[in-house]
């Protein structure tokens, strides 16, 4: 007779991250309290030998790798993870950051009592960002988790419109995931689980927060990855605009986009601290991006189509 299967299931996308998925697993096995669950290490194509590193690094872990070669795109990795999952509660977070040993616990309890909801995570940054780089994306103190008291704080709107989750910690029943055929891996590497968020919540589910469910995330720490990763973001966020401004998500100004530009472009011929540096990089690889994003998306009209889920991989896997 076989075993039965966890309730949870904790999927991580990941390409070519055996520099720092290590790091993860062994947070997950140092989880308190959580009752058990699978780890799903959904492989994207990685060449630097994830898969194995997983496995060798599995140790107490119920650990299985799952093949998301195809499109490059994180999105399309939680969904072959997804696809995958025996538990009927699903957790993610990415390889690269580091939970804390009360993440399943906390994350999963709103959906263990059986409420349809989505789970978000608390994104801390103080463990991994240094005082510069904090300051270069503008970001404050971590708050304490221990001083929250109330159950789950009410999420703010996102660019005007409804809450969201950060891609890399929330949790989702599996049976609403695939009812919603998973993430849009259409989006250029950002605004994916905006777009998964607002789409659940206009099918009914609400979001709610947990603050003790912590997340140590990395910034960028220096320019050019930062520039990037803010030139894409917003370049995404743009395409998540053209497709829910008429629902009222705020949109974009060209014209504020050209001035940040112009007024921080000069700062790369002169000589700055390494803080002021990457906020330079942080302003205008955002701002480049929604440029970018303005041209194609709302002058061109080049909008992608929609690249959720196939049905044959969301079917429920055999117990």
């Amino acid at each position: 007779m076989s075993e039965t299967p966890p309730r949870l299931s904790v999927i991580i996308p990941a390409h070519n991250a055996a520099s720092v998925l290590g790091e993860q697993l062994e947070a997950l096995r140092a989880q308190e309290g959580a009752e058990p669950f699978e780890v799903l290490v959904s492989d994207n194509n990685s060449t630097d030998g994830t898969a194995r590193l997983a496995l060798d690094e599995a140790g107490s872990l119920n650990l299985r790798v799952v093949d998301a070669s195809g499109p490059a795109s994180a999105s399309h990795a939680r969904n072959r993870g997804a696809a995958a999952a025996a538990g009927e509660i699903l957790l993610f977070c990415d390889a690269d950051d580091l939970v804390d040993r009360l993440w399943v616990q906390e994350l999963s309890e709103p959906l263990s009592h059986g409420a349809d909801v989505l789970v978000a995570a608390a994104l801390h940054h103080q463990r991994f960002n240094d005082a510069e780089v904090l300051r270069a994306y503008d970001i404050g103190p971590d708050p304490d988790p221990d001083s929250v008291t109330e159950e789950s704080p009410e999420p703010p709107p996102y660019a005007g419109y409804l809450p969201t989750v950060p891609g890399n910690g929330f949790a989702v029943r599996r049976d609403r995931y695939l009812a919603l055929r998973g993430m849009d891996h259409s989006y250029p590497g950002g605004a994916e689980e905006t777009d998964f968020a607002w789409r659940a919540q206009l099918e009914g589910v609400r979001v709610v927060v947990c603050p003790r469910a912590v997340v140590h995330y990395r910034l960028k720490d220096s320019p050019r990855p930062l520039f990037r990763q803010q030139r894409i973001q917003n370049f995404a966020r743009i395409l998540l605009w053209a497709r829910y401004r008429e629902q009222g998500m705020s949109g974009p100004s060209t014209a504020y986009s050209l001035r940040e530009v112009a007024r921080h472009l000069p700062g790369l011929l002169r000589r700055q601290s390494r803080a002021d540096r990457l906020r330079t990089a942080r302003i205008l690889g955002g701002n480049v991006g929604a440029l970018q994003g303005i041209l194609a998306f709302r002058v061109l009209r080049r909008s992608p189509a929609p690249r959720t889920a196939e049905a044959a991989p969301l079917e429920a896997p055999r117990r």
